[in-house]
């Protein structure tokens, strides 16, 4: 037996046991008790040793592929036992720095695009001279947001999920709200007002006597990318910075009206980390959804490209299925919560909207001992990227020939399409707005997405050897779908449409009511 397995494409995460690093694993079943493994680089079939987990098969020989920024792992979601230690002396956090430096700089595909590898360096010596003769796993966690974000490699960051904080996840510690970011300042929805105690609108000013500008600035300032994703991304994830920051609860919140007038909120109870980060990012709880709106508009939100395919499938079936019954003749395909996963998913989608050939564009991989050695450690010693010298630039053949899409399909919408995209469209949801762009599958309004098109990929994780602090990394660079594009930049919307800072709290959606306005 054997596992289907596409480049880059999640389905099913899987933690590989020998290696620690997060892998991937049961694809597309072809036959019966009969399963192929295609490999991420070099594209051809090999043969896959595997087992079964929960009736799902588990696949030894894989390679590490492409994630969005945000990574849930298994182990945020089902907490247990983690590593205890609690600081560092400086010699082992400098000996960590030194390490994630040397393997940047061996595997990242271009590591001084953004910055010159001096004032790197500068950078790199200022960031150790600030600590102490010790340091704690939280502020190191935090200090290394700084590190990684010198890259300007938006996919290049601390995992979230970090094992050593296993224990620490399971607590009632989390702040469980998510607060309206605009322009570095944090506010409060409409939808949040009672359970707050703070009128819809004011603009907090602290939590627990800190300030929360400087809080929110420094969540941005470890987040590389552009300045409208950085913004989102800090936003959802500020609970987990507040946590780095030792902000416990009870939380208290300072805040001023509209009018100016300041107030405090009544202690706000904690929640676990699962809970918080479900509040902030909504494909944790339900990945997608459809609905008809105003009799009218289709509309499908798509939170998330990871998970399972079949899964995915059976609800475009359904939903386009119930389009069709309706004879609902415009719809919408929402990517603005999406921060990306699994471009399989992508072809799977286009086949219900689209027979057009098209390709994702084309990608060139750094070749690198770290990259070998973690192949190597997960079982695959077959890929040819580990025939390649060290150093060289590897450009996957004929990718930027349009191709028939890989699934076939019987439903088909033939009215009129569009796709919504924002900021926080990223990674495989910006790469799925990118073809859209390129091939006329669809008009797309909104925001522009919060990646540019040629940007970074292919992530594996650096485990740093004292602290155990897992990194997200990257190796390669991808072109996007017009592989001669030559100005870069995100995927803009044919229509910019969006919400005011009032919309935001009050809850209206300008994007979609501009959408249903055109529908006559």
């Amino acid at each position: 037996m054997d596992i289907v397995f596409i480049a880059g494409r999640i389905i099913h995460p899987r933690y590989n046991e020998s290696s620690g690093d997060h892998m991937l694993c049961a694809g597309r079943r072809l036959r019966k008790n009969n399963y192929t493994c295609r490999s991420v680089v070099h594209k051809r079939i090999i043969p896959a040793q595997i087992m079964v987990r929960n009736g799902i098969p588990a696949c030894f020989k894989l390679l590490p592929v492409k994630a969005a920024l945000i990574i849930v792992c298994a182990f945020i979601l089902h907490p247990g036992n983690g590593w205890a230690q609690t600081a560092l002396t400086r010699q082992q956090a400098e000996e960590d720095i030194d390490f994630y430096v040397r393997t940047v700089k061996a595997s990242h595909y271009q590591p001084f695009l953004h910055i010159t590898e001096k004032a790197y360096d500068n950078r790199i010596a200022a960031i150790k001279h600030s600590m102490g003769d010790s340091i704690g796993i939280r502020d190191f966690v935090s200090l290394f947001y700084q590190v990684t974000a010198l890259l300007g490699d938006a996919h290049s960051t601390p995992v979230p999920g970090q094992p050593v904080f296993r224990e620490e996840f399971g607590k009632e510690q989390f702040f469980p709200y998510r607060l309206l970011a605009n322009s570095h300042q944090l506010y409060v929805p409409a939808s949040l007002a009672k359970d707050l105690g703070i009128p819809a609108g004011a603009a907090i000013t602290d939590i627990n006597g800190e300030n929360i500008n400087t809080l929110f600035r420094q969540a941005e300032a470890g987040i590389a990318g552009l300045p409208s994703f950085r913004e989102e991304a800090a936003g959802r994830l500020f609970s987990y910075f507040l946590f780095l920051r030792n902000i416990r609860p009870p939380f208290v919140l300072g805040y001023k009206n509209r009018n100016g007038m300041a107030g405090k909120s009544a202690p706000i109870a904690g929640v676990t980390f699962k809970k918080a980060l479900s509040a902030s990012m909504p494909h944790i709880v339900q990945p997608y959804t459809h609905q008809i709106l105003q009799q009218k508009l289709g509309y499908i939100d798509i939170r998330s490209l990871s998970g399972d395919i079949d899964q995915f499938r059976a609800f475009l079936d359904t939903s386009f299925r119930q389009f069709n019954e309706a004879g609902i003749q415009h719809l919408a395909i929402d990517l603005r919560q999406n921060s990306g996963g699994n471009t399989d998913l992508g072809d799977l989608l286009f086949s219900y909207i689209s027979d057009k050939k098209y390709t994702w564009g084309t990608k060139h991989w750094k070749i690198s001992q770290p990259y070998k050695d973690q192949l190597k450690a997960g079982g695959d010693t077959t890929s040819a990227y580990l025939q390649k010298t060290n150093g060289a630039v590897w450009a996957s053949e004929n990718s930027c020939l349009p191709k028939e899409n890989p699934f076939g399909n019987n439903i088909r919408f033939k009215g009129k399409i569009y796709f919504i995209t924002g900021p926080f469209t990223f990674s495989s949801a910006m790469a799925v707005a990118d073809v859209v762009k390129t091939y006329g599958l669809g008009t797309i309004v909104g925001q522009p997405t919060g990646e540019n098109v040629k940007d970074f990929g292919e992530a594996f994780v650096i485990t740093l050897p004292n602290s155990k602090i897992r990194i997200q990394s990257t190796t390669s660079l991808s072109t996007g779908a017009d592989c001669h594009r030559k100005k870069n930049g995100p995927v803009q919307p044919d229509v910019m449409a969006g919400n005011t800072l009032q919309d935001d709290i009050s809850g209206r959606d300008k994007t979609v009511e501009y959408i249903l306005g055109t529908i006559r």
